[in-house]
């Protein structure tokens, strides 16, 4: 069966460079769902600056301090094998998470937007067992990707 995939790619930055081409997020974006039972995929990636994921961050999370991203599950229909989702990026936060990790930014842009796939499906780490099940997918797809280990 087909995976078709919608994605509305906006970038809010007054900053274009360095951003991930929307190609390249499609394609990732396939790579991550091609294995679930979900067909249908329209996602919405939105590229802020800091001060504005700060303040989602604390109007959805209660947390008064920025985040490298935020995911937001609209809805799942297992039925329909559809997914609707929102994940937002701070663009500043990667940039800077890459320098300071020596890690090439596509690679990081690609892990981080996998890593928000995964909590839209159902994926989190809060414990070290769902931590570990977490990575392990991680790690698997960015190895599809041609990426190292982010760990």
């Amino acid at each position: 069966m087909k995976l078709n995939i919608i994605l509305n790619y906006y970038n809010f930055c007054k900053n274009h460079n360095h951003i991930p081409y929307k190609n390249d997020v499609l394609y990732w974006l396939y790579i991550i769902f091609i294995k679930t039972n979900i067909k249908k995929v329209k996602i919405t990636i939105s590229i802020v600056e800091k001060d504005y994921i700060e303040k989602l961050n604390k109007k959805y999370f209660q947390i008064s301090k920025p985040t490298n991203v935020l995911s937001f599950l609209e809805n799942i229909n297992f039925f329909k094998r559809t997914l609707l989702g929102e994940i937002v990026l701070c663009k500043e936060i990667i940039e800077c998470e890459s320098f300071l990790q020596k890690k090439s930014l596509n690679a990081h842009w690609a892990h981080i937007i996998i890593h928000s796939c995964l909590h839209l499906l159902n994926y989190n780490h809060k414990n070290i067992e769902e931590t570990c099940i977490m990575q392990i997918k991680e790690i698997n797809i960015l190895n599809l990707l041609g990426y190292k280990n982010p760990y």
